[in-house]
């Protein structure tokens, strides 16, 4: 390529134009007067933050400029959304009034030295009620919306629904929960702590024919007034999925379910005749619940009952079979006792302290102090 060059004439004159045109040299200051100050820099403002918009459970997206600062969590299944809202450092900040639950033992307490500010809801409060506490938004499970959502949007209150019903579910909603708290990278530390969990389990029995699965009955055992019942979940709910997850054939899913817990007696039982039982009790201790059954004279001709494969399924303050926080240990104890050959190296116990480390943020000494009491059930 030619190379075009300046004419030296050409040269001259453009170094005289710029020299020309640079700032004159300043005068000097005159011995003893002080040289005036530059002018101050300024500062550019903070840009502002972008608003937040986050996808709900029905697929609404809502946007709020800022992160909401009071948060009511109500009606059923608060236990669920409060549990997940305190996997972030910003739940218990955040937190302004919450419902009653039946189940279990008192866990915010443990978590939140400041619970008892905690303005309480009734478990059948009403949009009137919630409202008194004056949240900026109100956090519900989706089957509420037309009951109890619509009436609370109508008095102006943002609502954000979430399901938390399926593993899928759970991880999604988490990363919603991260962005309404305005901490995104919390929420990805915890469903990196589920999807590492549920890896060690789904991955050994992923090779597994049916026939290496063991037979499976989940039943959740219940007083009122005075009668025993045994009830079998639906088979889209999480007991039934933390079951297969874990590598067992549930007995129950080819019988007519109905939305919720189906009533089942000893007789429907026997017919099943499962290779393991696995009893659930929110309410008492399973454990208990589990001498009650196999002490029934139907009970004790049950091949899990003869062979000893009949199981208290365990709990805390909460049990770890529901669509709680608890389901990733109950997903780890099912499978260390069905298929305890493969998972041997379980230690129920060390699962139980890291997740209230990794998950709640709890030392040692309070997990031993305040958590370990509530433990019940089969316990290896």
């Amino acid at each position: 390529m030619r190379q075009t060059l300046i004419p030296p004439l050409l040269l001259i004159l453009v170094l005289s134009l710029l020299g020309a045109c640079a700032p004159a040299a300043p005068s000097p200051t005159p011995t003893g007067t002080p040289a005036p100050l530059p002018s101050p820099t300024a500062v550019p403002p903070s840009p502002t933050p972008p608003p937040i918009t986050v996808t709900d459970a029905l697929g609404r997206s809502l946007m709020f400029p800022t992160p909401p600062q009071r948060i009511a969590v109500a009606g059923k299944g608060t236990i669920m959304i409060v549990d997940a809202l305190y996997l972030f450092p910003e739940g218990p900040q955040r937190l302004a009034a919450v419902g009653t639950t039946a189940q279990g033992g008192d866990f915010l307490p443990i978590v939140d030295p400041g619970a008892a500010a905690k303005q309480t809801l009734g478990s059948e409060a009403g949009p009137e009620q919630i409202a008194a506490a004056q949240p900026d938004l109100v956090i519900l499970k989706s089957y509420l919306a037309e009951k109890l959502g619509s009436p609370i949007e109508a008095l102006g209150i943002p609502v954000f629904y979430v399901s938390l019903e399926t593993p899928e579910q759970y991880l999604a909603e988490i990363q919603a929960i991260g962005q309404l708290l305005g901490n995104p990278a919390r929420a990805k530390e915890v469903t990196d702590f589920y999807l590492g969990s549920m890896e060690r389990v789904v991955e050994p029995v992923r090779g597994l024919r049916e026939d290496q699965k063991p037979t499976v009955l989940l039943i959740q055992h219940s007083v009122k007034g005075g009668e025993t019942a045994y009830a079998v979940p639906p088979a889209s709910w999480i007991q039934t999925i933390l079951v297969e997850m874990a590598g067992g054939r549930p007995v129950w899913t080819d019988a007519p379910l109905g939305q919720g817990w189906t009533v089942v007696n000893l007789e429907q039982i026997a017919s099943w005749n499962p290779d393991q039982i696995y009893i659930v009790d929110y309410f008492d201790d399973p454990g208990r619940a589990v001498e009650k059954f196999v002490a029934d004279p139907v009970a004790r001709n049950l091949k899990a009952v003869q062979e000893g494969q009949v199981f208290a399924f365990p709990k805390d303050t909460y049990s770890w079979d529901q669509p709680d926080t608890r389901w990733i240990l109950g997903l780890l104890w099912l499978a260390r006792h069905i298929h305890p050959d493969l998972f041997a190296q379980i230690e129920i116990e060390q699962e139980f302290v890291a997740f209230y480390r990794t998950l709640y943020r709890l030392d040692e000494a309070t997990i031993a102090g305040k958590l370990k009491p509530f433990l019940r059930g089969t316990l290896p």
